[in-house]
This record gives structure tokens, C-alpha cells and sequence, in this order.
């Protein structure tokens, strides 16, 4: 799995907005590496907006609303806590029965249903998200109060 996370390149500037705050700027990521806080963020407060460069084309989805948070889960299967991609099934299997596909779950050993006929992997994205375990990368950790005597 490439850890590496590409550069988002600017997003396009509306230029029928004059509002200056609505021109892209660039948002510090939690740590480096880190595929889901948004590189690209425009407006304020509760119209504020993350750029998904994910998607092709890419698109703003609303913060405040979490639209953003839940299209990165969902949709491309980045975890909130890692940062990084959600880990793929151990094993898949074809079921006849139910005419889907099952992923094997590393950390349940689950067999969970991935493809059906009205949905794709969103649906391993959903259980990852319930179950998967993953370690907090360092400087995303909260920093303890050192008392000095």
C-alpha cells in the first residue's frame, strides 16, 4: 500500500466570486502523509469547504456538515485515525446465494459483504470503519502538560 501522498494541485478559482475568501488556500495537514484532512480549503466558519482531489474531477464538499469526512470514508476508504487508506480484505470470495462478493476481515475474521448488485466497496469502507483498529500517528497524539518543578 503507497503511503505516499501526492500533491493536490490548486483547485480552479471561480472567477465570477470576488469574495477573497472564497479563492482556495492551503490547509496544514494533521501529519505528514496524512490522505484525509483536506490539502485545499475555501470559505469560513460554517461555509467552510475541503476540495476532494480524489475525485476526478475534483470537487468541494461542505466541513461543517462532515459531507467532506464521510465522501473521504466512504467513498475512497481513507480512516479519520490513520490518515491513510483503510486495509483491504484479507481474502474474497464469489457467494452464489446472495450474488455478491465477501472480503475476509483482518481484524474480525469476518467474511463481510463488498459487492452487490447496488453496491461497490463502500460497503467494506462502512465495516472498516466500525472495526478496524489503527494506531494514531505521533504528532497527531495530543501533547501532555508537563508540570516543571
Amino acid at each position: 500500500m503507497d503511503d505516499d501522498v501526492s500533491e493536490t494541485s490548486e483547485p480552479p478559482v471561480d472567477p465570477n466570486d470576488p469574495r477573497p475568501y472564497a479563492r482556495p488556500r492551503r490547509q496544514k495537514l494533521r501529519f505528514p502523509g496524512d490522505m484525509y484532512t483536506p490539502q485545499w480549503v475555501k470559505y469560513s466558519g460554517h461555509a467552510k469547504e475541503g476540495y476532494c482531489g480524489s475525485c476526478k474531477p475534483g470537487k468541494w464538499l461542505q466541513l461543517k456538515n462532515s459531507a467532506y469526512w464521510y465522501h473521504k470514508q466512504i467513498f475512497h476508504g481513507i480512516s479519520p485515525v490513520s490518515g491513510k487508506m483503510f486495509v483491504p480484505p484479507v481474502e474474497t470470495r464469489k457467494s452464489d446465494a446472495d450474488d455478491c462478493t465477501e472480503g475476509l476481515c483482518h481484524q474480525c475474521c469476518q467474511w463481510i459483504p463488498i459487492i452487490t448488485k447496488k453496491k461497490n466497496s463502500m460497503l467494506w469502507f462502512r465495516h472498516a470503519y466500525k472495526c478496524h483498529i489503527y494506531i494514531k500517528p505521533k504528532s497527531y497524539l495530543p501533547k501532555k502538560n508537563v508540570k516543571k518543578n
